[in-house]
């Protein structure tokens, strides 16, 4: 069953966005792809798409993609967006609509293929901005996620996987405190020793991570990785004290990352450390915190820098 939604811009279809090009008549631009959310029609340099006709104006119109629908939307031209020959102020376009803009005909044509591009460029959007949420609670990890993402990434890279695992891996780096929405300020920025009523409120966050994200069918493949990030090679991590290879190798990967990260960043409680102390640190951690082999791979990439 097709969901539906009913607002200002009419009915819309809950489902995945269809490829869509204008063909565009008479213009040197010849065909064009609609593969971004919105694409601004005109003849000015802050356009989307440029048309070098004077009884276009600088900013004319736009069209909206929509789920698998795209409307016309006049921006106050001076000469009117028409729809098959009728003047529109916003309307839903049908496969092969001609829109007329100035002297510039254009036609719409929607396809059958589904647009992955686009698919990916909003799921990516949308995995950002749950990042930022998290850093905006806590401002001594503002750009930790992202680090610990890049970090992963190389681990993942180094150790031989397939680009599209590499790629996954570096999602779950960037959303692997995701769960830190839920957590007190108060106990993000304190300088001193949490209390152990409070480390266990901390300690949540992998569960409440996973909660978060379950909902995101594209991200149900890195649940096991941001739920157990913060388990230990040896058993005595949270939140189900797996050990060894019993860990996902995502979250083993994370773990190696996030920790580096964490100890070479400046935290309420202490100084950043420096490449020497974390790699002197991550050795000792090595077989016990954490997974040896990534371990040993994570230092032979922070002595390459």
């Amino acid at each position: 069953m097709i969901e539906t939604l009913s607002g200002e811009l009419g009915e819309l279809k809950l489902e995945e966005k269809r490829l869509a090009i204008l063909q565009i008549a008479n213009h040197s631009m010849g065909i064009v792809s609609l593969d971004t959310p919105q694409v601004i029609i005109g003849r000015s340099a802050e356009v989307d798409l440029h048309i070098n006709d004077t009884y276009i104006s600088k900013i004319h119109a736009r069209i909206l993609a929509l789920h698998n629908s795209y409307y016309i939307e006049d921006l106050s031209s001076r000469n009117g967006t028409m729809v098959n020959g009728e003047p529109v102020k916003r309307a839903l376009l049908a496969n092969k609509d001609v829109i007329s803009l100035g002297r510039t005909n254009m036609r719409f044509i929607q396809m059958d293929t589904i647009d992955e591009n686009y698919i990916k460029k909003l799921n990516l959007q949308m995995i950002q901005s749950l990042a930022l949420a998290v850093e905006a609670k806590d401002p001594y990890t503002k750009g930790h996620s992202e680090r610990v993402a890049e970090l992963s990434e190389k681990l993942a890279a180094t150790m031989g996987y397939l680009q599209s695992e590499v790629e996954r891996v570096r999602i779950a780096g960037i959303l692997h405190d995701i769960g830190k929405i839920g957590v007190s300020e108060v106990l993000l920025g304190k300088k001193e020793k949490l209390e152990e009523s409070e480390y266990e409120l901390v300690k949540l966050h992998s569960m409440e991570g996973r909660n978060i994200l379950k909902p995101l069918f594209f991200l149900n493949d890195i649940l096991p990785a941001i739920y157990h990030h913060h388990e230990r090679f040896d058993g005595k991590g949270y939140p189900e004290g797996l050990s060894g290879k019993d860990i996902p190798l995502w979250a083993r990967i994370i773990q190696v990352a996030d920790t580096y990260a964490a100890m070479t960043s400046d935290r309420p409680y202490r100084p950043a450390l420096t490449d020497e102390q974390a790699i002197k640190e991550i050795t000792n951690s090595a077989g016990t915190q954490l997974d040896p082999v990534i371990s040993h791979v994570l230092v032979k990439i922070i002595k390459s820098k």
